[in-house]
């Protein structure tokens, strides 16, 4: 499904995935919005994204509202693969799924279905049992983690203590962004 030149502005549909502190569910959210629209996405918080995947003229983004600091680049390569293949999976250490992109041309019914599939437990295993079924070009994402539990949380704040050790900030060391959304958390 390669797209033309022309094609419309990607959106981006922030997907609600219950976090327990209020507080950091705010934060996430506001952070991945502000990444999104950074990367010239239009951006959305539907409570039916289906609909609106369905109805957009051109690539989606279903963006889980649980991810912290993530990484410019697994965007970017999800638009790219959109451009080539039907459907993009970002995949979690938990068999959970950060990202999924959509072409566009998908049918509401599947959309719907991949939704419903990412957002349960095992959410990943559930998208490729879907995929394999539907026959449609997929790729994987490298892999990220959400902050479902406090142990995906300590993870987290790990990989932000790393990006202190790397040189200068380096802009492509992945947690460099983790530990600035930290630290804009911790000074509001």
């Amino acid at each position: 499904m390669a797209k033309s030149d022309q094609s419309p502005r990607p959106l981006a549909l922030i997907v609600s995935r219950p976090v327990s502190d209020a507080a950091l569910d705010a934060a996430l959210r506001a952070d991945l919005a502000e990444l999104l629209q950074f990367l010239r996405m239009r951006v959305e918080s539907p409570a039916a994204p289906a609909p609106a995947a369905a109805s957009h003229r051109g690539p989606v983004l279903l963006a889980f509202s649980d991810v912290a600091g993530l990484p410019a680049d697994c965007v970017e390569g999800a638009l790219e693969l959109l451009e080539e293949l039907d459907v993009v999976v970002g995949p979690c250490a938990d068999n959970s799924v950060y990202l999924l992109g959509l072409a566009q041309g998908l049918e509401q019914p599947l959309i719907e279905r991949l939704i419903a599939a990412a957002l349960q437990p095992g959410g990943l295993s559930a998208c490729v049992g879907l995929l394999e079924e539907s026959g449609l070009e997929a790729a994987a994402l490298p892999p990220w983690f959400r902050l479902g539990s406090e142990k995906e949380l300590s993870f987290a704040q790990s990989l932000m203590r790393l990006s202190l050790l790397s040189e200068e900030g380096e802009s492509d060391f992945i947690a460099d962004r983790l530990r600035i959304w930290f630290e804009k958390r911790a000074h509001p």
